[in-house]
């Protein structure tokens, strides 16, 4: 009897098990509308085996620094340089002044690559948040920066991620992968770290007990090989140091003027969110990136694989400066009717994916379920 690829790679992932390189790639293989839905079906059976109707989000705040940056990404539109009309320099005290309003539970640290927010200065911003708001997650900083960062101090990556955890960082975030293709990246993004070393800093970081998310960039020429590729280095990368919470695919924005006017449609996202979760057998969490994919797309990626929304993004400038039409911010009662529309329950989370307790000006849950409530106390520390 023939066995056709594409319906038992689906069984296989839909039951945890490890696919084959040949079985990944026959997910890819095939996209049309009949399959996207057997995906869907295989991708959300995993997801509730792992998190049950749990759809997670958490109450963060942008923190973006500077968009000053000599890196000359071709598909960037939110860096620019010193004398460009949409350039910025944020100052410590708006910052510090943000997150006191605020009060979020994480921070999420991200700029460009300049002078103008130097190594020293990132440090001290991040003993300085860690001073004023010791419960606060300090996620900070892509292994784009981390290098940067080593090479303008002549010193190591090592070093640089000591003295951040020193000061009070807990994890880092994904950024900067973009997708791991030599091709892609001497045609897009040459000045800045390719896939080697995007992965050599984030084991670096993985040895210290810094946990870190990852990324993938999609829908800007790419082929679906090279996709492919991305998530087994990374499932590869995962077995090898355990420390990858969180995969974030993200769909391209192109904006205005770029070398491509469309990005992925809502029926691509999908696909890559549920063979993102069937392949990635070794990482927790898939996250479906609403600034980017759009509200009700991620919304529906919930039920192809993912299980968190991210969050309420207070003051997000990165998929905005790039076009995206979405809100800026959401808030909490917004994040949580969403999902309950999308026929989860929301259970606000940490830094860490641990539930939060409920605060008591907070209305009920959305869809009038109970919320888990947090044991233990906060770590300043994520570990693997």
């Amino acid at each position: 009897m023939t066995v056709d690829p594409f319906a038992y790679a689906l069984e296989k992932g839909a039951a945890g098990e490890r696919l084959t390189r040949e079985q990944a790639y026959a997910l890819g293989q095939c996209i049309t509308p009949a399959s996207l839905h057997a995906l869907g079906r295989s991708a959300l059976a995993q997801r509730r085996a792992r998190h049950g109707n749990r759809a997670t989000y958490v109450f963060n705040l942008q923190i973006n620094p500077s968009n000053i940056c000599g890196s000359g990404c071709t598909f960037c539109n939110y860096a620019a340089s010193a004398d460009d009309p949409h350039a910025y320099v944020m100052e410590e005290a708006e910052i510090f002044d943000k997150v006191g309003r605020l009060t979020p539970t994480e921070v999420h640290i991200v700029g460009g690559l300049n002078q103008v927010w130097p190594f020293e200065r990132n440090l001290e911003l991040v003993r300085t948040l860690r001073q004023r708001f010791p419960g606060l997650h300090i996620k900070g900083f892509t292994a784009v920066e981390i290098a940067y960062f080593a090479t303008t101090t002549d010193t190591s990556v090592r070093a640089i991620l000591r003295a951040l955890i020193a000061a009070g960082l807990d994890a880092m975030p994904g950024g900067g992968a973009e997708i791991f293709s030599d091709r892609l990246w001497r045609q897009h993004w040459k000045n800045k770290v390719g896939p080697e070393e995007w992965l050599r800093v984030h084991a670096e970081a993985h040895g210290l007990g810094l946990t870190t998310n990852a990324t993938m960039l999609f829908g800007f020429g790419e082929t679906w090989q090279e996709r492919l590729e991305h998530l087994l280095r990374l499932r590869a990368a995962q077995d090898a140091s355990g420390g990858f919470t969180c995969f974030i695919p993200l769909a391209f924005q192109p904006g205005e003027g770029n070398f491509i006017t469309h990005g992925p449609t809502a029926l691509e996202t999908l696909a890559v969110l549920a063979i993102s979760r069937l392949v990635l057998d070794n990482i927790p969490h898939l996250k479906s990136y609403w600034p980017m994919a759009g509200v009700e797309a991620a919304a529906a990626g919930l039920s192809w694989g993912a299980d968190d929304m991210d969050g309420t993004i207070s003051e997000e400038r990165i998929a905005h400066l790039a076009g995206s039409p979405t809100p800026v911010g959401l808030a909490r009662h917004r994040m949580e009717e969403t999902i309950a529309a999308a026929g989860f329950t929301a259970v606000e989370r940490d830094g860490r994916f641990r539930p939060m307790p409920r605060r008591a000006e907070d209305p009920p849950p959305a869809d009038g379920g109970l919320r888990p409530t947090a044991t233990g106390t906060r770590s300043r520390r994520s570990t693997p």
